[in-house]
C-alpha cells in the first residue's frame, strides 16, 4: 500500500479494555493484516449529553489506531468491523458515548470520501479529537485528510505537544504492538 493512501482504523474500549482490544485487533489482523499499531492512549470517557440524572461517564477508554494492508470496499469493511465488535459483545445503543467492549471505525481510506446513512469516511471527529488525530498521525503523518486538505501531522499538531486528557498507556502499547508480528 502506498504511504499517501493508507487504510487506518481507529479503536477504543472502556469495558475490560485490554483483553477486548487484544482479541478484537487479533481478529482484525486475521482479516486485514495489521501492519502497524499506534501508541495507545488512556482518555477519560466523554460525558453523555443524554445521560439521565446523576449518571457519571463510564470508565476511561484505551484508544489508538492501526494501519492495515488488505483492502475491502468501504461498506464491506464497515460490516466486517461491526461483526468483530459483535463477536466481543458490543452493544450499540442510541447513546453515542455509552461504554463499549470494542469500537472499531474506519478513520481514513486514502483520499476517499464517503457520506451515507451508515458510514462517513474520513471519520468526522479527526479534526476535533486528539485521541483520534494523534494516533492516526503517528501511523501516517504525511497522509492527507481529504476534507481538511492537509497532512494528518498538521491536524495532530493543532492539539499541541501535550494535549490535556491524553496519557500514554505503556503496558497496553507494548502488548498491542506485538500483534504486528503475530501469525494469524
Amino acid at each position: 500500500m502506498l504511504d499517501h493512501a493508507p487504510l487506518l482504523i481507529a479503536f477504543g474500549s472502556n469495558i475490560d479494555p485490554l483483553p477486548n482490544l487484544w482479541r478484537g485487533l487479533l481478529r482484525l489482523h486475521e482479516e486485514l493484516e495489521v501492519c502497524a499499531v499506534s501508541t495507545v492512549y488512556r482518555t477519560a470517557a466523554l460525558p453523555d449529553p443524554n445521560a439521565q440524572g446523576d449518571e457519571a461517564p463510564g470508565a476511561d477508554f484505551l484508544n489508538g489506531a492501526v494501519r492495515v494492508t488488505r483492502h475491502r470496499e468501504p461498506l464491506a469493511l464497515h460490516t466486517l468491523l461491526r461483526s468483530i465488535e459483535a463477536e466481543l459483545l458490543r452493544v450499540r445503543t442510541p447513546r453515542r458515548y455509552a461504554p463499549r467492549t470494542l469500537d472499531l471505525d474506519i478513520a481514513l481510506m486514502g483520499e476517499q470520501v464517503l457520506h451515507s446513512d451508515t458510514l462517513r469516511v474520513p471519520d468526522p471527529d479527526i479534526p476535533h479529537r486528539p485521541f483520534l488525530a494523534i494516533p492516526l498521525a503517528e501511523l501516517a503523518p504525511q497522509a492527507r485528510h481529504p476534507l481538511e486538505r492537509c497532512p494528518l501531522s498538521h491536524i495532530a499538531a493543532r492539539f499541541g505537544p501535550f494535549p490535556g486528557g491524553l496519557t500514554i498507556d505503556e503496558p497496553a502499547t507494548r502488548l498491542l504492538h506485538t500483534i504486528v508480528g503475530h501469525r494469524p
